[in-house]
């Protein structure tokens, strides 16, 4: 007995560790052998608390890994969907972020002056706005909460991280081995049920709602993994993970078969290519690309129209009618759906022009709106399979004239300073940075013409975390390698450990 507690006190950390790893396996096996799967709160709240009281950086860490493997319901709120356990965690970075800031006066957040952030505040202002002129003020406060601890958790906070470029890379890593195990995953489970993934009809579920949040979230990863696999000096351990997750998004993005995914990801990758050369050569050939596009997709458009009589299913039964169908928006069920979802938001617009109809509303009050004469096989009176399918179109219908105008400048601001971030600096690392996050939001953006996903918190995370990066590029990076003063931001003291 006294070599047991000699061995303890000489291994207090080994000893703490394995009590815990013994206490978690008899919390699983009695909630598996008990069929009640709450038991398995204890020990995910042991961990979150544990570091969320011990170090700040790494409760971030964990939300940032827990993200793409979180799983959403739409039956513990009406209106919106709660995501478990990012929206927790995500409440809990945000309760925090507030405490320290009423507690700790001194503490002067000097980025907020960057413009980013004041779109995201005026966003959130008019959030506000239009949501106490709301027709269902609930839906639209809580539509709000959301969209607080969503910006708080993967853009305020972050940006504070993000000084170190360490933590930069970090999030990239986080991200692409919590993708890995998600699409292992969903492959298992898919296949083990015997169905085949090869059917046009793949369902990433558990983790993501449908194939389109799923095509989109691999659409916005694939330029930033692209540029650090062909562009990044990483070591080997770290350019082996990049390769791999490469690999995996690639994969996911091919079995997402969402052709807006696909799409943006293929033009985004051009895009990408044409700024990555020399500027006299960038000149002529954007211009070049963004008319040969134009011609090709009238041409293209034009030749749907022949095989449109046979294209008129939602899933098709081969890839080349289902690559046709993108063109195609007089029998395709999908595309002409969004037709109905466009019209609708228009006219929800017209009937409330300056504040809409409120934030969250669209789906619970476009199907008054309907005219039988867009209506397709596929349309609901319940407000499911998607809302609007146009970000800008919902932020009309839903705030009004002054919330398209804010939606625009959060898409196109974003990309306008990460290409002023790219042409003006010099580093290596900052430039390919720079490039591989804007690249990242131009492809939602292109996306966002056909779907909204900002309230899915697998794409916000990306999307506001992008933002981050340039914010945090712009703020630390580019006045140290100008040689000027750089913004004193300091770091909270979350943690023992900067």
């Amino acid at each position: 007995m006294s070599r047991i507690f000699s061995f303890i006190q000489h291994h207090q950390i080994q000893a703490i560790f394995a009590l815990a790893i013994s206490f978690f396996l008899v919390i699983v096996w009695y909630a598996v052998s008990s069929f009640n799967e709450f038991w398995f709160i204890i020990p995910f709240g042991m961990i979150v608390v544990y570091t969320a009281a011990t170090d700040f950086r790494l409760f971030w860490y964990l939300t940032i890994f827990m993200t793409p493997i979180s799983i959403t319901s739409h039956e513990l709120a009406e209106g919106i969907g709660i995501t478990f356990p990012t929206d927790i965690l995500a409440v809990m970075i945000t309760g925090i972020l507030i405490f320290k800031m009423i507690s700790e006066r001194k503490w002067l957040l000097n980025y907020f002056n960057h413009p980013l952030v004041w779109v995201l505040l005026l966003n959130g202002l008019w959030l506000i706005f239009s949501a106490l002129d709301s027709v269902r003020i609930e839906v639209s406060f809580k539509w709000f909460t959301q969209y607080v601890w969503l910006t708080t958790a993967f853009f305020f906070v972050p940006v504070l991280l993000f000084r170190n470029q360490r933590s930069i890379f970090r999030f990239f890593q986080l991200v692409s081995v919590a993708f890995i195990l998600a699409l292992s995953t969903i492959f298992f489970f898919y296949i083990s049920q015997g169905r085949n993934p090869f059917g046009l009809r793949f369902n990433p579920g558990p983790f993501f709602l449908d194939h389109t949040v799923f095509g989109a979230f691999t659409a916005m990863w694939i330029p930033m993994l692209a540029i650090l696999v062909f562009q990044g000096k990483l070591k080997g351990r770290e350019r082996l993970l990049a390769r791999i997750a490469l690999g995996f998004f690639l994969t996911g993005l091919f079995f997402s078969y969402s052709r807006g995914a696909w799409a943006s990801c293929i033009a985004t990758l051009l895009l990408m290519g044409i700024f990555s050369m020399r500027r006299s050569i960038r000149f002529f050939l954007l211009p070049a690309l963004v008319i040969s596009i134009s011609i090709g997709g009238y041409f293209y458009y034009i030749a749907s129209g022949s095989a449109s009589r046979v294209n008129s299913a939602v899933s098709r039964k081969d890839f080349s009618s289902h690559l046709i169908s993108i063109a195609n928006f007089k029998t395709d069920d999908s595309n002409a759906e969004r037709i109905n979802r466009w019209y609708c938001a228009i006219k929800m617009w017209e009937r409330d022009p300056w504040t809409g109809f409120g934030p969250g509303t669209y789906a619970m009050e476009y199907d008054k709106l309907q005219k039988h004469k867009y209506l397709t096989p596929i349309s609901t009176h319940r407000g499911d399979n998607g809302t609007a399918h146009n970000e800008f179109l919902l932020s009309l219908a839903e705030q009004g004239i002054p919330g398209m105008v804010i939606v625009v400048l959060l898409m196109g601001l974003p990309i306008y300073f990460g290409i002023r971030g790219l042409n003006k600096s010099k580093d290596p690392t900052n430039r390919m940075l720079y490039l591989g996050v804007t690249f990242g939001l131009v492809a939602y953006m292109i996306h966002s013409f056909v779907n909204n996903f900002l309230d899915q918190d697998k794409v916000a995370m990306s999307f506001y975390g992008f933002m981050a990066i340039i914010v945090a590029l712009d703020t630390y990076a580019l006045p140290k390698e100008q040689n000027k003063k750089g913004e004193k931001v300091g770091f909270p003291p979350f943690s023992r450990s900067s």
